[in-house]
C-alpha cells in the first residue's frame, strides 16, 4: 500500500471483503488497492525546498482526536527516526472544549517532535459564544505542558519551521479549517 497507517490497513481489508462479496477477483482489488495513493488532505504528500533544505510536508483533514492519533502515528511508522514538526490548528471551539481532555492526553502522548498549535478555527453560526470564552489553543498548551508543544499563531508558525527546519525533516499540516493554506507555502 502507498498510504501508511494501521487505519488504511483496515481500510483496505474491508475493501478487500466487500470485492469479495460483490464477485470482484483479488487480483482486481489487490492492484487498485496498490495503486491507491490517498486523496486531498488525507496524507497527501509532497516534497519540497526551504532555501537549502529539502523536506517532506504532508497536509492532512485530521482534527479529532482519533484522526490525530491515527495520522500522526502512521506518520511515526512510515518516518520512524525522522524529526517531524506539526503544525495543527483545533478546528471548532465547542468541539475543542468538548475534547478538550482528549486532545491534552494526545499531545501528552504521541511522538511528534515540534507540535505547533495555531489559533483554533471559528466556523461562525456553529459555535456557542459562551464557549470561546472557556477554550483556546493557549490554554490547550498550557494544559499539554510539553516543552516542544507551542502556541503559535499559524502565520508565526510557518515562519518559525522556515526558520528552523532541517534537511530530510517531516512537516506536516493539519486539521479541517484554515491551515491547509499553508501545504502550498513549503
Amino acid at each position: 500500500m502507498k498510504v501508511p497507517g494501521q487505519h488504511n490497513v483496515s481500510n483496505a481489508l474491508a475493501v478487500v471483503q466487500v470485492a469479495r462479496i460483490l464477485g470482484i477477483k483479488d487480483s482486481v482489488t489487490f492492484k487498485a488497492i496498490s495503486q491507491f495513493k490517498g486523496t486531498w488532505r488525507r496524507f497527501e504528500t509532497k516534497e519540497s525546498t526551504i532555501g537549502k533544505n529539502k523536506i517532506t510536508v504532508v497536509s492532512d483533514y485530521g482534527h479529532h482526536p482519533n484522526e490525530v492519533l491515527a495520522t500522526l502515528k502512521a506518520a511515526r511508522e512510515k518516518w520512524p527516526t525522522k524529526k517531524i514538526w506539526l503544525i495543527y490548528q483545533p478546528h471548532q471551539y465547542q468541539r475543542t472544549y468538548y475534547l478538550f481532555d482528549d486532545f491534552v492526553k494526545l499531545f501528552r502522548q504521541i511522538k511528534i517532535d515540534e507540535v505547533l498549535i495555531g489559533d483554533i478555527y471559528d466556523v461562525a453560526g456553529r459555535e456557542e459564544k459562551t464557549i470561546n470564552k472557556k477554550v483556546s489553543s493557549e490554554i490547550l498548551v498550557k494544559k499539554i505542558a510539553k516543552k516542544h508543544v507551542q502556541y503559535m499563531p499559524l502565520a508565526d508558525a510557518e515562519r518559525f519551521v522556515k526558520e528552523n527546519i532541517k534537511s530530510g525533516e517531516v512537516l506536516m499540516v493539519m486539521g479541517a479549517g484554515s491551515v491547509y493554506k499553508l501545504f502550498d507555502n513549503f
